[in-house]
């Protein structure tokens, strides 16, 4: 068995050099370019796309190199992804191929021809073709640390033994939250969802080289660089093509903030107000605590089960909390009074500790989990048995 195996090992790699042996060789007029694609109308398109196209008349080669692929024929390839167990690819297309969609999207391509070598040129583009691969050309994507763009700034690095200097380090980092804030401003809701999500590994201060997660700040980085004599690393930059935007819409009324904001006011409203049935007040604070028990379901298997490590130890679970899922059926059972008071008071004391000391956490707070914390206290204070709205329908409804 054992020499059957050494035989297949042996075989796989005269292959593999065989397929390396046959890669062509480029010639003086070719060119590898950076190109980068601006955001996309998608979730997953924010934040803009990346490539590396390698050209040469003489070998009539026009190829991208693109490491954003999605390959949909891995098994369980949704409930992968969910998990953090994201399974991505290099592919390899004609540019004729490549940028008609993105035109179509109406999304710049901007092309930074690289200013290295034909040595440089011809290592870049045998490890290219090494990544092709078969066997090598899948990865475990990480959206912060190993995605199309750092793969990119990986591979050239590489090919050129890391002989240029980057940019000037600047006074203070940011940090990956603050990073994606530009590219997630103008779809509010899902700044809300992404912003709720991540926890406190999104708010580590990264480096400049962890920058170029971000294709934007890889061009950015790159068209700044210098060789070891001082020479650019890049050529001057192309614009293959660059569409005319739109003005943005604004949400208006369907702003989170405004949402939220409505929210409190007519909790505290309904909670105050006695005129209010009983009835209506628990239809309206079982809506808000099955939300919030929801919401905290999502944040816990993304903690646990999943290996989004930005979304481990999400503070936010002191006021998403599963168990409010149970306390938005418990206010129904007449006999379950007690626990309902007990569990409100005990998440009371947990929220109002959050709204004291999340400013000294590492996890930055987005406003919305503050609005929504606010819009469930009084329902919880009504519920705690507290007298804290004397004698109205919501404390002594729970009798």
């Amino acid at each position: 068995m054992r020499s059957i195996i050494a035989i297949l090992l042996i075989f796989l790699s005269q292959t593999t050099e065989i397929a390396v042996s046959q890669n062509p060789v480029l010639g003086p007029q070719s060119t590898i370019s950076l190109l980068t694609c601006g955001p996309g109308p998608e979730v997953y398109s924010y934040f803009g796309h990346c490539a590396l196209r390698v050209t040469d008349p003489g070998l009539k080669i026009d190829r991208v190199y693109n490491y954003g692929t999605f390959d949909f024929n891995i098994p369980d390839f949704y409930t992968q992804f969910i998990n953090g167990k994201l399974y991505y690819m290099l592919s390899v297309v004609r540019y004729q191929g490549f940028f008609p969609d993105y035109i179509n999207e109406k999304r710049f391509i901007k092309e930074l021809p690289l200013n290295i070598t034909i040595e440089q040129k011809n290592t870049l583009f045998y490890l290219l073709e090494i990544n092709n691969l078969p066997e090598n050309r899948h990865y475990w994507y990480d959206f912060f640390t190993d995605n199309c763009a750092t793969r990119l700034r990986d591979i050239v690095v590489k090919a050129t033994d890391g002989k240029f200097l980057w940019p000037p380090q600047p006074a203070k980092h940011l940090t990956y939250r603050q990073l994606i804030m530009p590219y997630i401003s103008l779809n509010t809701w899902a700044r809300t969802g992404i912003l709720l999500m991540l926890a406190s590994g999104a708010d580590k201060q990264s480096t400049q080289e962890g920058y170029m997660f971000l294709p934007d700040h890889l061009h950015r980085l790159f068209a700044q660089a210098k060789q070891a004599d001082g020479t650019p690393l890049c050529k001057p930059e192309k614009i293959i093509f660059e569409p005319e935007y739109p003005k943005p819409i604004g949400t208006g009324l369907l702003h989170p903030y405004f949402v939220l904001s409505l929210l409190m006011v007519i909790s505290w409203f309904i909670a105050f107000y006695k005129k209010i049935s009983p009835t209506l007040m628990k239809s309206f604070f079982a809506f808000l605590f099955a939300v919030s028990g929801l919401l905290g379901l999502l944040f816990s298997y993304m903690w646990f089960f999943s290996g989004h490590l930005v979304c481990h130890a999400n503070l936010n679970l002191a006021w998403a909390f599963p168990l409010n899922l149970l306390l938005a059926a418990a206010i129904w059972i007449p006999n379950a009074t007690n626990v309902v008071k007990l569990y409100s008071k005990a998440l009371i004391i947990i929220m109002l500790l959050f709204l004291i000391t999340f400013p000294i956490w590492k996890q930055s707070i987005p406003v919305e989990a503050i609005l929504f914390c606010f819009t469930l206290l009084p329902g919880l204070l009504g519920f705690s048995g507290l007298k804290i709205f004397g004698n109205s329908k919501t404390q002594n409804q729970t009798n």
